[in-house]
């Protein structure tokens, strides 16, 4: 780049104009204050670039630090990888990616259907597919059990502020919504009922959901509902956690 100082043209009081010749934009002037020193001319729409990516980048780091607070993602497992050390857990990190696939190809319902016995890593894997979709896909996800669902929307009766429509709403519009110990509602009169209200909002509006359950999978629909259970079994991608509990594993030396 050249650029010359060119003080016969015009300008704004208390700053000198600059002309200079981008490769990339040809020729223009630019004014820089007195007050600037050591400052050389610059293609103001190079510098135009650089802001609006500067903003983009600024825009999508606040998007995921905002998506990240209402997640509420176990911070134990926040940053971690699940540890796909035999035949089984591979298996079930196939399922996971294929299931992200799908997401990545066009927006439809589906569903990740994690069972396993406790101990197994179920949420540390939904954990680590959750922080994918915030940091790579920048969907927004929410983390939370059965139970906890049911007693947020619940809440709303005694909240000034609050309806069971509107908090149903919230839960039925995240762009993923993963449903740990599924099977373990409160029992409570309307459990049911707002689980299914949830699902069904979710199906008709093809957003995905993660749902795990410590119980067999011909076995879950006694927990959940014949409903809810032929929702998640329509194009759905199933992980086996067939393998001991990791809590109990001897410490390595």
């Amino acid at each position: 780049m050249t650029f010359k100082s060119v003080g016969e043209i015009a300008a704004f009081p208390g700053t000198n104009p600059f002309t200079g010749t981008c490769p990339e934009h040809g020729e223009s002037t630019v004014l820089i204050f007195s007050f600037q020193k050591n400052q050389a001319w610059f293609c103001s729409e190079c510098a135009s670039v650089k802001v609006r990516a500067e903003d983009g980048a600024r825009w999508l780091r606040e998007r995921r630090e905002a998506i990240y607070r209402s997640a509420t993602l176990p911070e134990k497992y926040l940053g971690r990888t699940f540890p796909a050390t035999s035949a089984a857990m591979r298996t079930a990190r196939a399922q996971a990616k294929a299931f992200l696939d799908q997401l990545k190809r066009e927006r439809l319902w589906a569903t990740l259907i994690m069972i396993g016995k406790n101990g197994t890593g179920k949420t540390l894997l939904a954990t680590e597919l959750a922080e994918y979709m915030i940091n790579k896909m920048s969907l927004t996800v929410r983390y939370c059990t059965a139970n906890q669902m049911v007693s947020e929307i619940q809440a709303s009766y005694s909240t000034e502020g609050k309806t069971q429509e509107g908090e149903i709403l919230r839960f039925a519009n995240y762009d993923v919504l993963i449903i740990d110990e599924i099977d373990a509602k409160p029992d409570k009169e309307n459990a049911n009922i707002l689980l299914t209200e949830v699902i069904n909002r979710r199906y008709n509006s093809l957003r995905p959901v993660i749902a795990i359950s410590n119980q067999p999978l011909d076995m879950l629909h006694k927990f959940v509902g014949d409903r809810v259970e032929s929702r998640l079994h329509e194009n759905s991608f199933v992980c086996s956690f067939n393998w001991p509990d990791f809590r109990k594993l001897p410490m390595k030396p």
